[in-house]
């Protein structure tokens, strides 16, 4: 069954899945500043079931300069390529069924019944993601960083 229409709410929710925050996470697993490592730590496995809680509210990217341009326009930019690539064909258009919340990823994708809607969540989460919040997490990493070892 052809599709009318590629944007709708499963699309919306599935691309972005934990509002690209997983990347984040990652990266925050190879900080060199025991704050984001740490943190990262914590909040790995709650990530890898959509829930970022704790990496929004414990970083906190909410009200955080350094952190307000990857958190704003990161969910928009990974919602532009999906739109390209299903357009164009790459990608089966998503039959609108939402999943129940607390999926980890990839399963979240699944109920879309298109094995190429799974590969694009996991594309988007853990290449395109960690790519677009690694040059302001290093530079936020270096700041900790530093404060660590005067704090030292």
């Amino acid at each position: 069954m052809h599709q009318n229409h590629i944007i709708g709410l499963a699309f919306f929710n599935i691309i972005t899945w934990s509002g690209t925050a997983l990347g984040l996470v990652l990266l925050m697993l190879i900080a060199k500043s025991k704050r984001y490592r740490d943190l990262g730590r914590l909040a790995v496995v709650p990530a890898l079931f959509g829930v970022t809680e704790p990496v929004i509210f414990g970083t906190p990217l909410v009200l955080n300069f350094d952190f307000a341009v990857p958190f704003i326009t990161n969910n928009t930019i990974v919602l532009i390529i999906s739109y390209i690539v299903t357009k164009i064909g790459l990608v089966a258009r998503f039959t609108g069924v939402q999943a129940v919340f607390g999926l980890p990823l990839g399963f979240h994708a699944a109920v879309e019944g298109h094995v190429s809607i799974i590969i694009l969540q996991l594309v988007i989460q853990l290449v395109i993601s960690p790519l677009l919040w690694y040059p302001w997490l290093r530079h936020a990493d270096n700041k900790a960083l530093a404060a660590e070892k005067t704090a030292a």
